[in-house]
């Protein structure tokens, strides 16, 4: 019970497909992610919608 559990991971095993898009169930701040969540948020970081356009 002591090692962090990836928080993308419990979402997964342990709520509905329902419960995944209610915003009363997603809880904002820092989370531990497991290395495969990560490495998913830093591609989705990196992507050309998340670069910076000249006006």
């Amino acid at each position: 019970m002591g090692e962090p559990v990836c928080v993308d991971c419990w979402r997964r095993d342990n709520l509905t497909f329902a419960q995944r898009l209610d915003p009363a169930f997603v809880t904002p701040g820092p989370a531990h992610r497991c290395a495969t969540h990560r490495a998913f948020l830093e591609d989705l970081r990196k992507s050309p919608e998340n670069t910076p356009r000249a006006a």
